[in-house]
């Protein structure tokens, strides 16, 4: 698996090193795009409508800002755009684990090493969700309907096999003594329409972000029975328990975050890595982080680089545990 974070960070020393001898800095002159690989109403989308309501309300970027949603094949069709628009620093990409899940799982033939790393922005915990009036009334009922049967609960999840919220359901089910493999699963184009056919009725489970069930479970439209984080979570979740402490070891996190097409210079990265350095130090995006159930991560291109490094590992060890990677 080739590394890219060297490459990265040698790009941004150069870039520093530009600058101090008079080299002239990047901005975009052509509108941004903000690219989503899934329909409106996902968590991707969220990310990506709140980046382009701060940037432009902040004056981070000078130019217009469009999110473009480009869903279909588990966020494919997204990335292979990206991936044609080589050297274009006004394009970037909401992205999260399924960028490397759908590589792991050939899924895909893209990787983030066929991209410019440019950000995490946060990271985020699943919920378990199911309709209010689902006899399903607690975690220890989902279990017992698995133990007893997998193939009588029908799972909703997006966007693709084998992505992050798979890996919850799966971990949670493999943990139970359950063959996930055995679940009925079936694929939305975002979480927004995993939810709406979750309160169709149309599916008994939907794993997804909580930032996403949220006011759903406000509005008492659906009832979360666990998340997937290590502790109870604030505000409205506080009453939800963690799989921990059910006794089940499924503590899985997401992460969203920026990338840009292949070939930035070190000029591009640089401009990126201000605008979001600027961008973390406001106070309307720490108030949509908290409003959202999200923490904040704030990692530098460079980071983000070394991140992705190890989370591919840790991604693809977790789905060869769970026999999900094709051979």
């Amino acid at each position: 698996m080739p590394k890219i974070a060297a490459r990265l960070v040698t790009g941004i020393l150069a870039a520093a090193f530009s600058a101090g001898a008079g080299g002239q800095a990047w901005k975009p002159t052509d509108a941004v795009e903000i690219v989503v690989g899934a329909g409106p109403g996902g968590g991707n989308d969220n990310t990506a409508r709140t980046l382009q309501k701060l940037m432009q309300d902040a004056r981070l970027i000078a130019v217009p800002i469009n999110v473009v949603n480009r869903p279909g094949g588990g966020g494919s069709i997204a990335f292979t755009y990206l991936n044609q628009q080589t050297g274009k620093g006004n394009l970037i990409a909401v992205t999260s684990n399924t960028l490397l899940t759908n590589h792991i799982t050939r899924l895909s033939p893209l990787s983030y090493t066929h991209f410019t790393p440019l950000a995490v922005l946060i990271r985020e915990y699943m919920a378990f969700n199911v309709k209010a009036d689902s006899p399903l009334a607690a975690a220890k009922d989902l279990l017992a309907k698995l133990k007893a049967d997998p193939g009588s609960v029908v799972l909703g999840i997006s966007t693709a096999l084998g992505n992050i919220n798979h890996i919850a359901f799966a971990t949670a089910a493999r943990e139970a003594g359950v063959d996930p493999k055995k679940v009925k699963t079936v694929v939305f184009k975002s979480s927004g329409e995993s939810i709406t056919a979750l309160l169709g009725g149309h599916v008994d489970v939907v794993v997804g972000p909580t930032s996403i069930s949220a006011r759903f479970f406000e509005s008492r439209q659906l009832r979360v029975l666990a998340v997937t984080s290590a502790a109870r979570r604030p505000g409205m979740f506080a009453t939800v328990p963690t799989w921990k402490e059910i006794g089940i070891d499924a503590i899985i996190d997401n992460w969203r975050g920026v990338i840009g097409a292949k070939g930035l210079t070190p000029q591009q990265i640089a401009y990126w890595d201000s605008v979001f350095s600027r961008m973390y130090k406001l106070e309307e995006w720490n108030q949509d982080v908290a409003r959202n159930y999200w923490d904040s991560a704030a990692l530098t291109s460079r980071e983000t680089a070394k991140y992705l490094d190890k989370q591919y590992d840790v991604l693809k060890r977790a789905l060869i545990d769970l026999e999900m990677v094709r051979h």
